[in-house]
């Protein structure tokens, strides 16, 4: 059956889907408030290691503290 796939799909996709996670990673490393090193480490560790590197800004990357809204 993934042999019957055309070769867009088969490999399109899956490379999109990267590129997209990738392009949010890096926007998200460029917006944080985390200092100038960090982020060069972490841009450094997404484009030179891709895979791993966006495995482990999934996983270890900064975090946005969540709040709740105050009842008024």
């Amino acid at each position: 059956m993934l042999a019957s796939l055309p070769d867009w799909l088969f490999y399109g996709l899956p490379a999109l889907l990267y590129l997209s996670l990738t392009a949010w990673a890096v926007a998200q490393v460029l917006g944080s408030a985390a200092r100038r090193q960090q982020k060069t480490l972490w841009l450094a560790l997404l484009l030179l290691f891709p895979l791993l590197g966006l495995f482990n800004w999934l996983i270890m990357g900064p975090r946005r503290v969540r709040t709740r809204p105050h009842d008024h």
